[in-house]
Parts: structure tokens; sequence; C-alpha cells
């Protein structure tokens, strides 16, 4: 909020205002609609958009002239989200589950095409992959992916199908449309993914989405990953089912609300 404090930075501000007008919805936008949406006129809209650039947290694509946050930018805020209070709250509860079970649990959230992993807690003395921080083009071949796109509406989660590049992983990745769909629909009515050696050889895992609490809308997922030398299917399924789905829902619980930045009177002014 603005105050009429002598210390208080409008340039700051403002750059910050830039850096809230990209949402999930609105992933990009153009100099004249930044201009537009925060009340500057178009030198002052460059200036500090050029700035941004400079820093490498924003980007330019110079054939559409669409401005949108650099993969710097996702990691940045994945620095801030370590942060925060509510980071802590996930780091208990996974934690908790991962003494009881050592197994190597994964929370991401799903920025475009890309998972991004706020937090992993690593199984002790197995033989199972760790993901990236960042793993991009993934959500038809993780447990993860599959389990974010199974909780989108269903006929958004048709058409995000219909757009995807299906690159296969392993032999066993399902690169056929309507079977991924058919694959997905299956996760939908039963509240979690199952991803067997598509990503990885000798690697099955299992996610559950993860929601907004306050809009119901799916931002990721938590998985639990294993070994198939270790565990076979039909016993993740018996055992991990519930504690993935219940985690994930426990998890989601802890994620603060999104707010929309409101503009105040000083970020119209040129």
């Amino acid at each position: 909020m603005v105050t009429n404090n002598t210390y208080f930075s409008k340039s700051l501000e403002k750059g910050l205002k830039v850096l809230s007008l990209f949402t999930k919805e609105t992933p990009a936008l153009t100099q004249t609609n930044i201009s537009k949406l925060l009340g500057l006129n178009m030198t002052s809209t460059y200036r500090y958009i050029n700035t941004l650039i400079e820093m490498g947290y924003i980007e330019k694509d110079d054939a559409t002239n669409l401005i949108r946050p650099s993969i710097f930018c996702f990691a940045f805020c994945n620095n801030l989200i370590g942060a925060t209070d509510y980071k802590r709250f996930i780091k208990v509860q996974v934690d908790e589950i991962h003494s009881r079970y050592n197994m190597t649990i994964d929370v991401a959230v799903c920025v475009e095409d890309t998972m991004m992993r706020i937090y992993n807690k690593e199984a002790i003395d197995t033989l199972t992959y760790i993901l990236p921080d960042f793993t991009k083009s993934c959500l038809h071949n993780t447990a993860l992916g599959k389990a974010y796109l199974s909780a989108l509406p269903e006929d958004v989660l048709k058409e995000r199908v219909a757009q995807m590049e299906l690159l296969p992983k392993t032999r066993k990745t399902i690169t056929d449309r309507d079977l991924l769909l058919k694959d997905l629909m299956i996760a939908k009515k039963r509240g979690y993914a199952m991803n067997i050696e598509e990503y990885m050889q000798g690697l099955i895992a299992i996610a559950a989405p993860l929601t907004n609490p306050h809009t119901g809308k799916v931002i990721g997922g938590i998985s639990f990953d294993f070994s198939i030398l270790q565990r076979n299917i039909e016993e993740i399924e018996q055992q991990f089912v519930p504690v993935v789905i219940d985690l994930a829902k426990r998890v989601s619980a802890t994620l603060p609300p999104v707010r929309e930045l409101p503009l105040s009177s000083s970020s119209r002014q040129v």
C-alpha cells in the first residue's frame, strides 16, 4: 500500500507493478498493454521494461514484441517461496511423511508447460531419480504433470492435450493423444495420476494435484517416487495413494490467497 513516507520509492513501486501484471491467465503482454494497464506513458513504460530486461527478470520476443517473465524470474520467485512461512508449513508436512516411509517426495507448481519444483525430500539409499528444479515439456510423461492436467476442467484439459508436443522419454511414454486423454480422464475420476516408467526406466511415481483453496484452481502437484526394483505397482497403489491424496489436500490448504495488487493513484502518474 502506498504511503506518504519520504522513503517510499515510486519507481520501485512501478517496476514491481510491471511484474505483477503477469499471471497464469496473462503470461505475456506488449509494451502498449503494460502502458494502458498501469496508466503510464510509453516512454516511462519502456524505461521500466528495459530495466527489467537488462536485469534478466523479463524477456522480449523481437518477432512478436511480446514480453514475458524469464526463467531467471521463475528461479528468483522460487527463492522467495523458500523464504516464506507457508514454505515452512509445506516442509513440516512433507518431512513427516518422508520420515515415516523414506521415499522421494516432490512438490511442484506448473507454469505454462514447465513444472517448477518448490520443495523436494529425497529418499535415503534408494534408486529413485531426482527431477530437476525446472522440467519443461513434461506434463504428459511425469506423474506431477499428469496430476496437474487431470485436475483441469475437461474442456481445458482437451485443449491442452491437443496443443502439447508429446515427446517420448522412454519406450513406455504415451505419445498418442487419444490414449493420453483416456489416461488423464481416469486420473481425474480417481483423484491421482500414476506414471510407470514413462519418464525414466525403472521409475514409478504417483501424484495428486495441488489446488488453490481460495479459487479451486489447480496449480501443481505432489508426487511420490519409487524404484520398480523395490516396490510393485499394487503395493504402491494400495499403501500410498491415500497418503499422497491426503498430503496434497493438506498442503493445498496452506497456500496463501492470490490477491490482485491495486493500482494506486501514484501508479497512474507519469
